[in-house]
């Protein structure tokens, strides 16, 4: 045997099925002309959903260096979507949280992302999407040592299935 794993591992899988989940997701933000890249609309995401993390906590959820981040951040800014503030436990770390003005963001960028996620989850059905959520929490889980994540998992978990016209 030439494989380190046999036929269809997890772990291909999984890598797989996420460079095709954001390959499929920048090139629908790309065709929609919105003023932010989709590494831009991913950091923005990423500080709504921990809001208040530091940086540096940032980048090593987004699997990007600081510096990549930073960049990101020094946009969002510019835009008047992020505030870069003070961290109260240490002066010399920023925390980043979203102002308001990033749900107009959200709003334009959702639907978008709700095609992407319709197309991804094509011919499963609620209970399907639910398991597997549920499994990929426990997965995510066992690996990561982030506190808020452990939390996260600890959560129970609910599947919103939403409709949209035509998007079946």
């Amino acid at each position: 045997m030439t494989q380190l794993l046999p036929g269809n591992s997890l772990g291909f899988l999984l890598t797989d099925l996420s460079r095709l989940f954001r390959q499929a997701f920048e090139k629908a933000v790309e065709g929609a002309g919105l003023e932010l890249t989709p590494g831009e609309i991913r950091a923005l995401a990423h500080v709504s959903r921990h809001n208040g993390s530091r940086q540096a906590v940032l980048a090593e959820r987004m699997g990007v260096e600081p510096m990549t981040l930073s960049a990101y951040l020094d946009r969002l800014e510019a835009h008047g979507l992020i505030l870069r503030t003070t961290d109260p436990t240490d002066r010399r770390a920023k925390v980043i949280s979203p102002t308001p003005a990033a749900e107009s963001v959200f709003e334009r960028v959702r639907p978008l992302a709700m095609q992407v996620y319709f197309r991804l989850t094509r011919g499963l059905d609620p209970d399907e999407i639910k398991i597997m959520e549920g499994a990929l929490v426990k997965m995510r889980a066992n690996l990561t040592t982030d506190p808020q994540i452990l939390k996260e998992s600890e959560q129970p978990i609910f599947a919103e299935v939403i409709e949209v016209k035509g998007a079946a």
